[in-house]
């Protein structure tokens, strides 16, 4: 158990820089290509959320720079929040309606099946987990222990 709990830096930081490379390259592709920014409005339209443009361009960004701030592990709970938020309204508002299924049971299959389910998932475990220590924050995080550490009391050494 101790040898995994040592390595358990590795599947936080994959999962982390591998959902934030996702969310950086849908936001980017929305932001970068005019064919998919339309279809994000149009979503946005579909679903009837106010200010389709706005909220697209909201989103969007939302979706890039807190994909960029996981996958370098920067400001990680935070932007891991963000992206859960918008995954949770993407379902509450669209994807929740594409479920077609006849019972509980087959309709809770259906929910979890949803790949913004899982999304939401892994970002709440990076938002308790931290983005390990090889990252941005774990870095600070090092350099303001380091810098915490009390010097050593030169009296103290003089004293004996």
């Amino acid at each position: 158990m101790a040898t995994l709990r040592a390595a358990e830096w590795m599947p936080i930081t994959a999962a982390r820089v591998l959902i934030g490379i996702f969310f950086c390259i849908s936001g980017g592709t929305k932001l970068l290509v005019p064919a998919q920014f339309s279809i994000m409005e149009q979503t946005m339209v579909q679903s009837h959320i106010p200010f389709p443009h706005a909220n697209a361009l909201f989103v969007s960004l939302v979706e890039f720079a807190c994909g960029a701030g996981l996958v370098l592990g920067l400001l990680t709970p935070l932007c891991a929040l963000m992206l859960a938020v918008d995954m949770i309204v993407a379902v509450a508002t669209n994807r929740i309606h594409s479920i077609q299924a006849s019972g509980v049971l087959a309709w809770l299959d259906d929910f979890l099946y949803l790949p913004e389910v899982l999304y939401v998932m892994i970002l709440v475990w990076l938002i308790f987990s931290g983005p390990g220590p090889y990252s941005i924050d774990g870095l600070i995080a090092q350099r303001s222990r380091v810098a915490g550490a009390k010097p050593a009391d030169p009296r103290a050494t003089a004293e004996g």
